[in-house]
């Protein structure tokens, strides 16, 4: 059976095929149709339901692909983004220190509903008016602060996350924004930069006033690509580490 639309919403007749089913599969995937880590279902069916070749579908999934709202597996197959199990601020900090490959205790120290700053409304696309919800957290070997990460979320539509992490400390939110507020993360884009820490932060990493580190701002966003999260996260600079992989 041929399944000319799949969403209350037609299809852009402007665009070209490929880039329409594209659109169909995020309106899917958004609407949780398939969850992270699942699998699409195999090409020659979705082909099928959307009446296109194959190769017309393969070009709209790797347009996803390009997006990070999908990935494929060779000889496995397509699969939505698990985006928190590669997003983790966890990966810039270096755990040599410690022989028994122990996760860092994570201890959150504010949840408060603000309004300020403006640079952290504006990277949410809020309003003046519009409350968010600040988190300050950190990450702990040993009683020993490895990172110092401030959030902020639009209050909206976090809601609920504000009494869950007054009685929790979960490791990861990520996972946490998906089950508990229905966000669903995708993408985060960081930038890297080498600065003077903040007294406050300085003082959690017991380092003296003006001592350099690394400040890493993060836009996070989810898969219809809205900004959902606003984070900067400290690191001292000899317990970070950073590896890419070029091909």
């Amino acid at each position: 059976m041929v399944i000319s639309s799949l969403n209350t919403e037609a299809p852009d007749p402007r665009l070209p095929r490929y880039l329409q089913i594209r659109d169909a599969l995020m309106r899917r995937i958004c609407a949780r149709a398939w969850t992270e880590g699942e699998a699409l279902p195999a090409e020659d069916k979705l082909a099928a339901e959307y009446a296109a070749s194959v190769g017309t579908l393969r070009k709209a999934l790797e347009v996803l692909v390009s997006e990070g709202i999908v990935e494929r597996i060779h000889g496995r197959g397509t699969f939505v983004t698990r985006a928190f199990d590669r997003i983790s601020m966890l990966r810039f900090i270096g755990f040599s220190l410690t022989d028994t490959n122990e996760l860092p205790a994570t201890a959150t120290l504010a949840i408060r509903v603000v309004q300020e700053p403006a640079e952290a409304r504006q990277q949410l696309g809020l309003q003046a008016s519009d409350k968010m919800l600040y988190l300050h957290r950190t990450r702990s070997i040993d009683q020993e602060v490895l990172l110092s990460e401030h959030v902020w979320l639009p209050y909206k539509r976090f809601a609920k996350l504000e009494a869950y992490l007054r009685k929790n400390n979960p490791l990861l939110l990520y996972p946490v924004y998906d089950a508990l507020c229905g966000v669903l993360v995708s993408r985060a884009a960081d930038q890297l930069s080498i600065t003077a820490l903040p007294d406050a932060d300085a003082a959690l990493f017991k380092l003296p006033q003006n001592s350099l580190g690394v400040r890493i701002e993060r836009c996070m966003t989810e898969h219809t690509g809205q900004v959902i999260e606003w984070r900067v996260a400290f690191i001292t600079t000899d317990r970070f580490q950073y590896t890419v992989e070029t091909r």
